[in-house]
């Protein structure tokens, strides 16, 4: 039990210590998604990032599509939380790709409403983004964050933080996020 509440305090202790860095990549996402959707016509090459991405998704049976997307998020999320590439550079590249890819999709997709778009990125995305703001937030501070932070932590224990922080917050969120995104295989299935 207490190894397990031991890993609890540390994953909390991690967000704490990453907040200001979890709040700046909230604030990257979302400047780059009103960027992308204000300039989504000059950005024509996300296009082809949008068309690969649903090629990797294409076709699957709902469970290989849940399994696909799981997995796809899990990779991507860890790569930004947990390996420090060019001091934290890596996190913040990938809050603003993909604040930039959602802007440019609301502004690409003419037929669909506001009201359409919400229906079908809030359900999954109320636990996606969290999960994505914290692993690009932990990213950050494991990249840049020592820099502005009075602790002295060594690198192997901001490692160590971030990865207690992405197997209790990021993998349960991201997991529950995919089930819901495949919920339009499961009822096409179903129908």
């Amino acid at each position: 039990m207490t190894e397990q509440n031991s890993i609890l305090t540390k994953a909390l202790d991690t967000l704490k210590a990453s907040r200001n860095f979890i709040f700046l990549a909230v604030l990257i996402y979302s400047t780059a998604a009103v960027v992308g959707w204000i300039y989504s016509g000059e950005l024509s090459f996300l296009r082809l990032q949008f068309q690969e991405l649903v090629q990797k998704f294409e076709g699957l049976s709902p469970i290989a599509f849940v399994a696909r997307i799981f997995i796809h998020n899990l990779i991507a999320s860890y790569l930004a939380m947990c390996f420090v590439v060019l001091l934290g550079a890596v996190p913040v590249v990938l809050a603003a790709f993909n604040g930039l890819l959602l802007g440019w999709f609301a502004g690409w997709a003419e037929n669909v409403t506001w009201v359409q778009l919400a229906v079908f990125l809030m359900p999954h995305g109320i636990f996606e983004w969290p999960a994505m703001f914290i692993a690009f937030g932990v990213g950050m501070w494991r990249g840049f964050g020592h820099y502005f932070s009075p602790d002295d932590l060594s690198w192997v224990q901001r490692w160590k933080m971030a990865n207690s922080a992405y197997f209790i917050f990021v993998v349960p969120l991201l997991f529950v996020a995919a089930i819901i995104e495949g919920r339009y295989h499961f009822l096409k299935m179903l129908s």
